[in-house]
């Protein structure tokens, strides 16, 4: 038998474990696997060598596990119990802390709540600023308690944040797609999504070096955690524990604690919480004196996008890897990427336009997620507007009610105005309308030009037989907001005034409302990149 699946089969066994166990979960990662037993999680490391990790030898994978028990022990002292042997017994099963020969090692942990994660807590709603001052004065303490100087002040260096930074892209390669799409038949970024997230590391790298070397001088840069997203936060009755610390590369863990904060944050934008991400960085900038913070975050968190994009194209080639989650995790590291593209890209307008039911609010929905843009959805406003719920069902003629001609006006001024404020606060806004006539369009692409940011007008179709089916399917959807039937879409699609292209900076995109959203989001983000390099 394969060894790994030697130590899969065998440590879900009850009778490996040192105590009573009545069942034993399983998951893993790119480099491990976690065995789930009762109120103890073991750890036990994959013999893989990534390039940027190698775990193939068994007395490296015994000084991991050491190192993660002492490094996370520092902000999870009382989850980390310590290193186990994984021995074979006389007729070969496998088993943890027992005599016989030692095969391998695992880490033992006390199993936190899952309920209490901070990913978790996030889905829920169950949190608010108070959950974000816990996470700051944890990391601000840690932080200053953190070694730094020799040893540790080289990671922040531009040539070591350089080293780090090509690594990263270099291991993405495989992954870009071509004609003959990429590692294994997975593409999850594009050629020009590629050069663009590169040239623009490069440059910040470049323009930002006196600052890069004054943060060292001022030992910014400490040993950190160096994987600190939501799903290694923990709520527990004894207060915050972060976890799961980056163990296998020093180069990787220290650096500035820009960095560190950066990857919570981009996280958090990431889950689609960007109001908490901004409350998280000006909260630790306020509480360490961190003035310079703001000027660091753009690049930072787009590095810690790449390389979560990086691990989860990574994770997906694992031959152990069914089709399914293959599928999922392409995703994942396609919507990493984007959003670090998207960190690149100034604050920008995007209409959405087309028929009912072609798509346009299910698109707008996944790329907003990547550009962190506000969603302005008409169906909502006209209805607010006229003190009605949203998901509240109104059967009108299409000339009266909420479909005559004044409310309209009315519903694309109140979307204007609502636009207008994200931008001027600094926010990309997507306005999910019908937007069928020249005119409604114009309104928002003059105010746009006004203010000299990008405009997209998306151009959203879809097949006349789909577009029905949907909206059949509408009837008996409780929670849909757009009451348009079959009489809207046959009316807008003999008034509808499909938007031409527009010249010089401004750009019209057709998107069909099919596929994968994460296929049709990286159409959007290529031509925002193209319209942003000026091509």
């Amino acid at each position: 038998m394969d060894p790994a699946a030697h130590i899969v089969r065998d440590l879900q066994r009850p009778a490996a474990y040192p105590f009573p166990v009545e069942r034993v979960g399983l998951r893993q990662t790119h480099v491990s696997w976690l065995f789930f037993a009762g109120d103890h999680v073991y750890k036990v490391k994959k013999p893989v060598d990534l390039g940027f990790l190698d775990f193939t030898d068994l007395a490296q994978r015994r000084h991991f596990c050491e190192e993660e028990v002492r490094l996370n022990r520092r902000l999870a002292p009382h989850v980390y119990l310590g290193l186990v042997p994984i021995t074979r017994s006389p007729t070969g099963r496998l088993r943890f802390g027992s005599v016989g020969e030692t095969v391998d090692w695992a880490v033992e942990m006390v199993r936190l709540p899952e309920r209490r994660m901070l990913s978790n807590l996030l889905d829920r709603g169950e949190i608010d600023n108070t959950e974000m001052n816990e996470a700051v004065a944890l990391l601000a303490r840690f932080h200053a308690e953190s070694a730094t100087g020799p040893g540790v002040d080289e990671y922040g260096s531009p040539e070591a944040i350089a080293a780090n930074v090509e690594q990263n892209f270099e291991q993405l390669r495989p992954f870009v797609a071509t004609g003959k799409t990429g590692a294994a038949g997975l593409s999850v970024l594009s050629p020009r999504q590629h050069a663009f997230l590169c040239a623009r590391a490069r440059g910040f790298l470049d323009d930002r070096r006196e600052l890069l070397e004054r943060r060292v001088r001022e030992h910014r840069i400490r040993e950190g955690h160096g994987d600190l997203h939501a799903e290694n936060l923990c709520f527990t009755d004894a207060g915050l524990v972060a976890y799961d610390c980056l163990e296998f590369s020093r180069a990787l863990r220290c650096g500035d604690v820009a960095s560190d904060l950066a990857f919570l944050a981009m996280d958090l934008d990431f889950r689609g919480y960007p109001g908490f991400s901004g409350y998280l960085a000006k909260r630790y900038a306020k509480v360490t004196g961190d003035a310079e913070l703001p000027a660091l975050l753009p690049f930072y968190k787009g590095y810690r996008a790449v390389v979560r994009g990086k691990v989860a194209a990574l994770t997906a080639v694992d031959p152990e890897v069914d089709w399914a989650r293959r599928e999922e995790l392409r995703c994942r590291a396609m919507r990493y990427l984007q959003l670090a593209a998207a960190y690149e890209l100034p604050p920008s307008m995007i209409l959405m336009c087309g028929l009912p039911g072609c798509g346009k609010s299910w698109l707008a929905k996944r790329l907003a997620g990547a550009l962190r843009a506000a969603v302005l959805h008409s169906d909502v406003r006209r209805k607010l507007l006229a003190g009605v719920a949203p998901t509240t069902r109104v059967h009108e003629g299409y000339e009266t009610g909420l479909y005559a001609p004044e409310v309209k006006e009315r519903t694309y001024r109140s979307l204007l105005r609502g636009a207008l404020d994200n931008l001027r606060a600094g926010h990309s806004v997507i306005v999910d309308a019908t937007f069928s006539r020249k005119h409604y369009r114009s309104a928002f692409v003059d105010a746009a030009a006004r203010l000299e940011l990008p405009y997209y007008v998306l151009h959203v179709t879809a097949d006349d037989a789909v577009i029905r089916e949907r909206l059949a399917r509408r009837r008996n959807e409780t929670r849909e907001v757009s009451d348009a039937d079959l009489d809207v879409y046959l009316r807008e699609r003999i008034a509808f005034e499909p938007p031409e292209e527009v010249p010089h900076r401004h750009l019209v995109a057709s998107v069909s409302g099919a596929g994968i959203p994460e296929a049709q989001s990286s159409i959007v983000i290529d031509r925002m990149i193209e319209l942003r390099e000026g091509r």
